[in-house]
């Protein structure tokens, strides 16, 4: 990608598209199909690009791609097929296109470019890449190969969760074990609600247990319930997580740290035989429970390691569903964002991201993923007056991790939600928080 940023000179604004640096590629270059998806306020549509024409990109019912967003100039920007790239033209726009966080006149796109303009984004890609049709070349079309919809309730419509979504509404009919992968802070609770939310148990209980959370010597009690007297402290009879999640979903977070010593009898639920409670004489009762399990680790190494059954990954791992990175997929920030900005504005006051803002965000490979993005957004807010627009600046200093700002914009409200997403536990809601265990614990009581 080599871009022309624009200047801080009026000249530099007023320069044509000819004076501006366009990457042209070597004569001969194999030409590539292409596309380009498109993000706005109203969801995503994906578009080929012409490998002859110069297709113009705006809000005007003329524009070759109608971008509904009110941010978007007319005829904001020009995407032109050149050889093995695609080439991007401002013509002019109002509020400027934006390409690795820099604002640009031109610029040359490869495989996953993100180009920010106004509240949206286009991200292109060649036909070939990612298993997506050519019509051209006798592949299906948009209409009849492309992937459905995307998750109610799950921000963001790439290519990549529109064939995650598919995969789940098709994986939700079943009830055999799903193991949901990925790193930490992608959103795989939402994935495994979605699994819940698609399927004929729908109706049914959706049980979220955080495996790291619970203290190791209640691990099976919490699991599968214990009879009075089984241990010190069983004053009374308690039904556990198999038993309320009844006819439901049971959710096992963060499988991978479950103690090698409760796992031979999850292991026995799965294979559909008996759940009997910690202390309890004589059989127990089938679990009629579908399980969702996920772990940002790789459970094969802990297998190796003698931390994980070799019998259990294997039955865990039949249904695999993998979450990408935000770095996979970042023609998905921008919806995230708005989304994650909600619940912040209206504890802190409205704020607006500015296209320059959302460039830079796109910019970022969010080792964190969602929740990094999240905490950034909220240091961001912290940093701007009620009623002002984020900038890219404030955008740059919240990434750098002002501490001191973390603790102002974690209210009492969030962190009550993150103790619950925590199952009670305090020092794993204040690593969630990024914060130190005592001021957490202060904040609860605030």
């Amino acid at each position: 990608m080599c871009p022309a940023v624009e200047g801080a000179s009026s000249s530099s604004k007023e320069a044509s598209p000819s004076s501006s640096t366009i990457e042209i590629p070597a004569p001969g270059a194999a030409a590539r199909s292409w596309f380009v998806e498109v993000q706005d306020d109203e969801g995503a549509q994906r578009s080929p690009l012409s490998a002859t024409a110069k297709l113009i990109v705006g809000t005007s019912p003329q524009a070759d791609i109608v971008v509904r967003d009110p941010t978007v100039s007319a005829r904001h920007c020009a995407l032109t097929v050149l050889g093995p790239g695609v080439a991007i033209e401002d013509l002019g726009s109002r509020n400027g296109t934006y390409v690795g966080g820099a604002r640009v006149l031109a610029a040359s796109a490869g495989i996953g470019t993100v180009v920010t303009i106004g509240r949206s984004s286009l991200v292109v890609f060649p036909a070939d890449a990612g298993g997506v049709s050519d019509p051209a070349r006798g592949g299906p079309s948009d209409a009849a190969g492309a992937p459905g919809p995307p998750l109610a309730g799950i921000a963001g419509a790439s290519l990549a969760m529109r064939r995650l979504a598919d995969q789940v509404r098709r994986l939700a009919r079943h009830a055999l074990p799903v193991l949901v992968a990925g790193e930490s802070g992608t959103g795989k609770e939402l994935i495994a609600r979605a699994l819940h939310g698609e399927g004929p148990r729908r109706s049914r209980p959706f049980i979220a247990i955080n495996v790291t959370a619970l203290p190791r010597e209640l691990v099976e009690s919490e699991l599968f319930g214990h009879e009075r007297g089984a241990f010190t402290g069983a004053h009374a009879r308690r039904e556990g997580a198999f038993s309320e999640a009844d006819g439901g979903t049971l959710f096992l977070d963060e499988i991978g740290d479950l103690p090698i010593e409760a796992q031979p009898k999850l292991l026995r639920a799965l294979d559909g035989y008996e759940v009997r409670r910690v202390g309890a004489a004589g059989g127990g009762q089938r679990a009629d429970v579908r399980v969702v399990a996920a772990t940002h680790t790789r459970l094969e190494q802990r297998v190796a390691r003698g931390e994980f059954r070799r019998d259990l990954f294997h039955r865990l791992e039949c249904l695999v569903v993998t979450v990408p990175p935000l770095r996979e997929r970042r023609g998905d920030i921008g919806a995230i964002a708005r989304d994650l900005l909600g619940p912040l504005v209206r504890e802190m006051g409205p704020r607006v991201l500015t296209p320059a803002a959302l460039g830079r965000l796109c910019a970022h490979d969010w080792p964190g993923n969602v929740r990094e993005l999240r905490n950034v957004l909220c240091r961001a807010v912290d940093a701007t007056p009620t009623g002002s627009r984020i900038e890219a600046e404030h955008i740059d200093r919240a990434l750098r991790r002002d501490a001191p700002a973390v603790a102002k914009c974690m209210t009492s409200q969030r962190a009550q939600e993150l103790l619950r997403e925590s199952s009670g536990n305090l020092s794993a809601a204040a690593r969630a928080a990024g914060m130190p265990r005592t001021s957490f614990r202060k904040l609860l009581g605030a």
